[in-house]
This record gives C-alpha cells, structure tokens and sequence, in this order.
C-alpha cells in the first residue's frame, strides 16, 4: 500500500464542497446467518506490526482475518509456522488475500522481476491457504492511450492469473473511481466497474475476479444494481470505507477517507445486504488512508477500526 501512496503522491487536489449521499433503498434482511469475514489489513489503517504482533492483535480484537505477511512466514521455521497456523485455527482466524506483488504498468524488466516474486510468493500463500491475490488498476497513463493500455494489462494480467490458478487461488482486481485522479495523466483509463469488467472478459481466466470498495462505488456513483451481475465467487475481497465531509462525491481524493460510518456519506448497508444475499463468505476490511487514524497507537487503530466494521455489519442487520 506504501506503493500505492506514492504513486499517487501527484494526484491533483479539488476545491472543497459538501453533498449528502442519496440514500440507496434497499430492503434489509436481519435474520440470516453471516459468512462474511472482518479483516485486519495493517497497512491500511497504520498499524506496524510483524505477524506474531498482527496476530495477537487480531485475536485481542476479535477480527476474523488478518493480512498475510508474507515476508515474516518465509521467515518461520515449518514448526514455527505450523504452531502459528494452529494459533489462527484455534481463534477461527484466517488469511485475507495478499497484494499482487507485480507492478504490471512499467517496464518488462519490472514486470518480469515481479513475477519471480510472484512466484516466490505462491509458495508460501499455498502452504497458508489463502485464497489469493488482489491489485488495484490507475485510471489514467502518461504515456498510453485507452486501448494500448488496456491490451498490456490483459497481456500481463493474464500471466498473472495463470501463475495463480495453477497454485489454485484466485486475482481480485480494482477499479480506482475518484476523479480527482483523471487529471493527473494525459490519458484516462479504466474507472468504473463496467470498464473493469470487460477487461476482466478479455482476460479470460476463470480465477480472475473483482475487489470492491464502497468508496470507489460511491465515487464512481455506481449503484447495487450495478452489481447484479455478480455472483459470491466472482468477489475475491470486500473494503468498507466513508467518504470525506466538506467534498462532493466528485471531489473526494483517493487517498483520503474516512472509516466506514464515520462522516455518513457513504451509507454501507446495501452493500453489505447485497454481499449477504449473494453469499459471499470472504472479507470485509477497511482501506481509510486517514492521518487521524494512522497516528493511533496499535493497539487504539485495532479497536477503532474493528469497531467501525462491527458497527457497519450491526447497522446493515448482518452481525
């Protein structure tokens, strides 16, 4: 996620304003059973830790799933790690995904370099059973048009996936919908979930499926119906987060928000009784980039950010 900071660290900044989110109507089941997962991404919500430390964290705070540091687990002896996978059986804790180790917007050297990473990386995500990878997709190029960028990432997306399904796991992919971000680069890309979706047919690999975040929905001002075409397999991870007071839903910046709940622009319960209805059984985290909750110590951004899922899942009638 550090690289994603700084690769965005030339966004452009829009002009405050205030807008209100237009409720969604949706009607709200309150007797089913959740499958769904509350996750502990570190990263995301300032925590630094190792992975005995997001452990312990994890379980202190009753988080259902944690990031998997991959670095610290190739580190771990076979006993080692296998004590630390009975510590997670033993509090029903599971593995989140994990980032997609390859930049597949530069060079061939940096992307081929990322893929022996990759490939590293699928080792060790097999041994943990985690169900895989996911990456975020930049809405806009300084130096390719629509279409030579679309052909690359189907190219290398597509090698991608290959590698991960023959380790029999699956790649999440993003759309970035702020647009705030399209004046950054000469040429836009994709931004909306229709746009990702064909990249995602072209692709056309069975393990290839998407990652959704409320804020980059409400930015892109996409609707649940815009996501009827989904089916519980076709999610491979979920992050809840709330829009930023004083902007337009024009002028939010990627990288900064605010924990789902927090300022009420960005109403979750839809979305989470549209995950319910179709079964989705992976995770839910949260993605706040927010200066307020990154200067919290560990242990105080844990129950902050726990606390704020919890209550988004309570408030949606699938807690």
């Amino acid at each position: 996620m550090q690289n994603r900071r700084g690769f965005i660290k030339s966004s452009s900044i829009a002009s405050l304003g205030l807008i209100s989110l237009s409720q969604n109507l949706y009607s709200i089941n309150r007797f089913s059973s959740r499958k769904m997962k509350i996750s502990l991404m570190p990263g995301t919500v300032g925590i630094n830790v190792n992975a005995s430390e997001l452990l312990d964290l994890a379980i202190k705070y009753n988080f259902e799933s944690i990031y998997p540091l991959i670095n610290d687990l190739k580190k771990m002896s076979p006993i080692e790690l296998s004590d630390y996978l009975d510590k997670m059986a033993s509090n029903s804790i599971s593995f989140d995904v994990s980032i997609l180790p390859v930049d597949f917007s530069q060079t061939d050297s940096i992307f081929n370099d990322g893929i022996k990473v990759l490939k590293d990386y699928c080792k060790v995500m097999k041994k943990i059973n985690s169900v895989g990878f996911c990456r975020w997709i930049m809405p806009t190029s300084n130096n390719l048009t629509y279409l030579k960028n679309f052909k690359i990432h189907k190219e290398r997306l597509k090698e991608c996936a290959k590698i991960i399904g023959d380790n029999n796991m699956k790649l999440g992919l993003e759309f970035v919908g702020p647009k705030t971000l399209m004046a950054r680069d000469q040429f836009s890309f994709i931004r909306t979930i229709n746009e990702l979706r064909e990249l995602i047919s072209e692709i056309d690999e069975r393990n290839v499926g998407y990652q959704l975040d409320t804020f980059h929905l409400y930015c892109a001002n996409h609707s649940i119906e815009d996501l009827r075409f989904l089916n519980k397999d076709d999610i491979v991870m979920c992050q809840l987060n709330d829009a930023v007071n004083g902007r337009t839903r024009d002028e939010q910046i990627d990288l900064e928000r605010d924990l789902p709940g927090k300022t009420g622009l960005i109403d979750t319960a839809p979305f989470l009784n549209f995950l319910q209805e179709v079964g989705y059984d992976r995770t839910v985290s949260a993605e706040p980039f927010n200066k307020d909750l990154n200067k919290m110590n560990n242990e105080e951004a844990a129950k902050t950010t726990y606390d704020s899922i919890k209550n988004s899942f309570v408030n949606a009638g699938v807690f």
